[in-house]
Order: structure tokens, then sequence, then C-alpha cells
């Protein structure tokens, strides 16, 4: 009779209060060596190229592409010229796990192609459309692979922590940051800055852009974390033999 009323005090009982696991992996995770600059890569890249897409059509404008197949053309190559970047370098990172050196030689390449890109987007200098077309597609290429590769890193310097936990924190942070992004560099536009002694100019807009890359390229050539990941793999595949 004991056993059935504590079983019926048991069964009556509240079921405990959920733990909330996700901030306090998050947490965990930022503590990880090199999270933080691989997360601010993806941030970084998830940034630029959703204010580069959201601005195609009135940056394109500005080129002297006025035309809307054109101005349609030029978002959907931008588009695919990401997707076709993260394929190839994706690949190369695979087989070699050379994430610094790719990751780095993307995001100094886009802060070239951002500020070539914004001087033909300006008032002053004009550039012909294809060349206007090639320098966006190869933004696209270049800062687009980024965030796959960034994805990946971070999984690899906070192994073994969970990959989901990993990817929320990663999309959560990107598109956050993407939605203060786009007001501030739309506030941004309006201030024009005149190359002294050069017919160019570059708006306020791109310069956010290239501020934000320059840096973020500063802040991950210090990256030396361990790939904790390949080194559990390196290790098993070791035994094995």
């Amino acid at each position: 009779a004991e056993c059935m009323a504590a079983a019926a005090e048991l069964a009556a009982a509240p079921p405990p209060a959920p733990r909330l696991e996700y901030p306090r992996k998050a947490l965990a995770l930022l503590r990880s060596p090199g999270f933080g600059v691989a997360t601010a890569s993806f941030v970084a890249s998830i940034g630029c190229t959703n204010v580069v897409s959201a601005f195609t059509a009135p940056a394109l404008a500005r080129a002297g592409l006025m035309d809307g197949m054109q101005i349609d053309l030029a978002g959907a190559g931008f588009q695919l010229a990401i997707v076709l970047g993260g394929i190839g370098l994706g690949g190369l990172v695979d087989r070699n796990k050379n994430f610094k050196l790719v990751i780095l030689s993307c995001l100094l390449s886009s802060v070239g192609l951002l500020a070539i890109l914004g001087v033909s987007e300006g008032y002053d200098a004009t550039f012909t459309p294809a060349v206007v077309f090639a320098l966006l597609f190869s933004l696209g290429a270049a800062a687009g692979p980024v965030q796959p590769i960034a994805a990946e890193l971070a999984v690899e310097v906070s192994y073994p922590c969970d990959e989901n936990a990993v990817e929320a924190t990663q999309q959560l942070a990107g598109n956050l940051f993407s939605a203060l992004l786009v007001p501030i560099c739309q506030s941004a536009a309006a201030y024009d800055l005149q190359m002294p002694g050069r017919a160019m100019d570059i708006r306020g807009d791109t310069l956010v852009l290239l501020a934000l890359v320059a840096a973020t390229a500063v802040a991950f050539s210090s990256f030396d974390a361990p790939l904790e990941r390949t080194r559990v793999d390196d290790e098993g595949a070791a035994a094995e033999l």
C-alpha cells in the first residue's frame, strides 16, 4: 500500500522544468579557442553578401546599368558565384585543411574587390558593364565561400561540441548582424567620399563594408587554434594501422 501511495505521488508530481541547453552551449562554444574569430568571419561574409544583394539594383544604376534584365542577371550571377565559389574552395579546404590561408585570402580579396566595385558604383568614374559584372561576380566568389568554410572551421575547433549548436550560433549571429547592417549601410549611402585629385568617389555604404571586412581580416590573421576534430580523426586512423 505504501508503494502504491508513493507511486501515486510520483505520478501526480509535476515534471521537472526543462533546462535551457542552447544558451549554455553557446557560451561554451565562445570559450573554445578560435571559435570567436571563425564566427566573426562567418558573420562578416554573410553581412557583406546580404548588403550587396539588398542594394544591387540602386548600386548598378549608379554604375550606369539601368536595364532591368541586366540588373536581374547581375543579381542571379552574384548568387551563383557565391555557390560555385563555396563548392570549389570548400572542396579545396576539405582536402588540405588549410582553413586560415583560404579564409584570409578570401577576406583580403574581398577588400580589394569591394574598393574597386565601390569606385565603379560611384557617381564620377564610369566602367563598362562587363567590368562591373566581373567585379560583382568575383566578389561573390571571394566573399561567399567564407561562410561554409568558417562554419566548418568552427566545428573543427569546438569539437566535440554539438554541431547543431555551432550552426545555430553562427546563423543567429549572422542573421542578427545582417539585420542591423542593412539599415546602417542604407544610412551611410548618403555620404560620398571624393578622392582628392581624382575623378572618382566611393559611397558610405561601401566604406562600411570595407571597414567590416578589413577589420575581420586583421582579427582572423591571429587565428592559431588547433583543429581538434582532424586531430582526433588522425589519431583514430593511426590506431587502426
